[in-house]
């Protein structure tokens, strides 16, 4: 029995090392796919071939930025979190880095904003504007940044009678 199970165990086990390298020399799970929010934009503004140039370059620029700044932060909270046993560790310093690059990051995707809304031409921006407030006041079903999170008022003939 053991004499059968041996060579079939090997082969399973050398099998599995086969693909285990060949997913970590061919990386499929981080091959960059089309990317829909990418292409959302670029449909829903239709870009021109040289404004969806433009765009893809200042994306590929983002993303990277983006990157290192995500970077950074998640070494500022290794730091952070593998400091319990350090007794003059100040923690406020280790914070505050971390909120500074946080305010970068939402100063980059401000900045790539900007840049892709002088790309469009004056119709374009129009609808821009309204893709970017859409997202803001109704993105993750989140209520309106407005501070009104009451439904809009009824007209007169909806209302439900006096109480």
């Amino acid at each position: 029995m053991k004499s059968k199970l041996l060579p079939i165990l090997l082969f399973l086990l050398i099998l599995l090392n086969g693909f285990l390298i060949f997913m970590l020399v061919q990386k499929p799970h981080e091959k960059q796919q089309n990317r829909p929010e990418r292409n959302f934009l670029i449909e829903q503004l239709q870009f021109t071939k040289s404004q969806k140039d433009n765009f893809l370059k200042l994306d590929r620029i983002h993303r990277d930025a983006m990157l290192d700044i995500d970077r950074k932060i998640i070494d500022n909270k290794d730091v952070l979190f593998n400091s319990f046993s350090k007794e003059n560790f100040n923690v406020d310093t280790i914070t505050s880095k971390i909120g500074a690059l946080q305010a970068k990051k939402e100063v980059e995707v401000f900045t790539f904003f900007s840049k892709v809304r002088k790309l469009c031409t004056e119709k374009q921006v129009v609808k821009f504007d309204k893709i970017i407030n859409q997202a803001l006041n109704f993105g993750d079903n989140r209520p309106s940044r407005k501070g009104n999170d009451r439904p809009p008022p009824r007209e007169r003939g909806n209302r439900p009678p006096p109480r």
